[in-house]
């Protein structure tokens, strides 16, 4: 297996696409994102997927991020020794013990197929398209209000929401593209 990548240990191409792989050490999960190349303090998809790992007291979980080639993850072996250098080794046949050792989710594209089966799949559209109860809004207003900020959806800039991860939003990039005179 001389192309798994070691974590931390192989320089990547200038344009191979990465996502992020956040790995709660409370939960033992693994949550697939996007990429991002901002300041961290702005990343609110990576504040909205640490949302889900707190301790009843309010205390965040502890864990790491990695930045990986998609090509890596694509691949089952690679997948599989990246997950085990991530969780700290153990032998070959650790997944035989542990049926859920080699999962991982995406939980934003979890959510958006949920979402698409609700709206029967649909193909020119959703209804929900970009609705403000779509957007994937960090847990910060308590923050932003000490700090004199307007709410996070009030703010200037662009927002994500849960639609970005649907198939849907294939088909309306290729209308906006159509509209625009580029395909």
């Amino acid at each position: 297996m001389s192309n798994v990548p070691i974590l931390g240990q192989k320089k990547v191409e200038a344009n191979e696409p990465m996502f992020r792989l956040l790995y709660c050490l409370v939960c033992q999960t693994l949550d697939e994102l996007p990429p991002y190349d901002g300041e961290p303090e702005l990343d609110m998809l990576l504040a909205v997927a640490c949302e889900n790992h707190v301790f009843p007291s309010g205390e965040p979980h502890k864990g790491k991020l990695f930045v990986l080639p998609l090509r890596s993850w694509a691949d089952f072996k690679s997948k599989q020794e990246i997950i085990r250098q991530i969780k700290g080794g153990g032998s070959k046949g650790l997944a035989e013990i542990d049926d859920t050792f080699y999962e991982s989710r995406s939980i934003f594209m979890e959510d958006a197929m949920s979402c698409y089966r609700r709206h029967n799949q649909p193909k020119d559209g959703c209804p929900e398209w970009h609705d403000e109860k779509k957007m994937l809004i960090p847990n910060t207003e308590k923050e932003r209000r000490a700090e004199g900020m307007e709410k996070y959806k009030d703010s200037p800039g662009q927002k994500t929401y849960l639609c970005d991860f649907c198939p849907v939003a294939i088909g309306v990039a290729q209308r906006k593209q159509k509209l625009m005179g580029m395909n």
